[in-house]
């Protein structure tokens, strides 16, 4: 139905903040000087900073679970691209991430990208870069800094492909430059105190799932009600498919006690623990490290790989249950757009109106999903808080 109803989702994007074309060069949808632009810093952490034309931090996003911890330390908006990624440096040697001591070759390597025009890009990486090497000089580190590649149009596509999956492949990909900084901006200022993966992955989902009912619950008023009968029966099926996709995410990622929070648990424990004796070791002058304590940050090291290893597979194992649920929420969906078709409502020709009830849609999506998820919410803030907290102290 998506494919059928080319355009639709465009409004629905303008719904949710898009800007015109200014600023951006319509025929090769690259960047220009006064566009937004995006900055992704990464160390293990990894966190992503949508700039202003002003190169200052309108939203911060982590893009891997440790990420969160670093967001969830401080405040970054507001704040200049140097000024952040300094303030990234500074949590990540706070909580060991950063290296103190004796650094190894494959260790305190932060790579900086950035989107947009390729000079732009290396002046602000040129500035971003000496504000770090500044810090860790005046803090007595050792640190290697080095630009990643460019984040191209088809990597903004992908961001936007994930955060908005209420738009479809062929109307990301018509996007300009400004649209896809906008959508992406507006997505990533929704989900700015979710410090989860899964938690933000659960909104995006069942905010793509409020558009799309609001959709057809819009052109169902445009049937006759002979037919509404009909598809009272297959849009009451597809709602239940719905509610099992969500449940699923709930039961196997979301909730507490879900295999992949559990799992994630014991990550915590084990990366904290390694990254404290790691330190540790670090900080002793080479001759004062003895066998015991290599083997000891060896085990150390085993443990947390073998957490990382449980936390990837009950995301995979959580993946191929929604990828079955996925598949049944397709035959249910078909069975109503079959009705729409036969009856021949041309989705097109209400346009408006859907994008007006997508929009009142959203915002009571919005006040729905704050209230439903408030626990997971502050659960997921404050065990980034501990483990930060527990870092910290051993640091001490």
């Amino acid at each position: 139905m998506k494919k059928r109803l080319a355009g639709i989702a465009l409004s629905l994007a303008a719904v949710a903040g898009m800007s015109a074309f200014a600023g951006c060069n319509e025929e090769t949808g690259t960047q220009t000087q006064d566009e937004k632009k995006i900055m992704q810093l990464s160390l293990n952490p990894s966190v992503e900073f949508v700039l202003d034309e002003n190169d200052i931090v309108v939203s911060a996003n982590a893009t891997n679970e440790e990420g969160n911890l670093i967001l969830s330390a401080t405040a970054f908006t507001g704040k200049s691209a140097s000024e952040a990624a300094e303030l990234f440096v500074q949590v990540s040697e706070e909580t060991g991430f950063l290296v103190k001591g004796n650094v190894k070759s494959d260790e305190n390597e932060i790579k900086v990208s950035f989107s947009g025009d390729t000079e732009e890009a290396k002046k602000l990486y040129d500035t971003v870069k000496g504000e770090i090497q500044s810090y860790v000089t005046e803090n007595g580190l050792t640190a290697k800094v080095e630009q990643s590649q460019a984040i191209a149009k088809e990597g903004l596509e992908k961001l936007v492909a994930e955060c908005a999956p209420h738009l479809t492949e062929e109307e990301i990909k018509a996007m300009s430059y400004t649209e896809l900084m906008e959508v992406l901006l507006a997505s990533r200022k929704e989900t700015a105190e979710l410090y989860s993966q899964e938690l933000k992955n659960a909104y995006y989902s069942a905010k793509a799932f409020a558009i799309e009912q609001a959709e057809l619950e819009t052109l169902k008023t445009h049937l006759s009600s002979t037919q509404k009968l009909a598809y009272t029966v297959a849009y009451t099926g597809y709602t239940n498919a719905v509610s099992l996709i969500e449940q699923t995410r709930l039961n196997l990622l979301v909730n507490e006690d879900s295999p992949y929070q559990l799992a994630l648990v014991e990550f915590r424990e084990a990366k904290a623990d390694y990254l404290a004796y790691r330190n540790y070791v670090a900080s002793l002058e080479e001759t004062e490290v003895t066998e015991e304590m290599t083997e000891m940050l060896a085990q150390y090291d085993v443990a947390l790989e073998r957490t990382e290893t449980a936390l990837d597979k009950a995301g995979k194992d959580a993946n191929l249950a929604l990828d079955t649920a996925k598949a049944q929420l397709k035959v249910a969906y078909d069975a109503v757009v079959k009705i729409l078709d036969d009856a021949s409502v041309n989705a097109n020709a209400y346009a408006d109106e859907i994008s007006a009830n997508a929009k009142t849609a959203t915002e009571t999506f919005f006040a729905q999903f704050e209230t439903q998820h408030a626990k997971a919410k502050e659960r997921a803030k404050n065990e980034w808080s501990d483990m930060r907290d527990k870092m910290q102290k051993t640091e001490e």
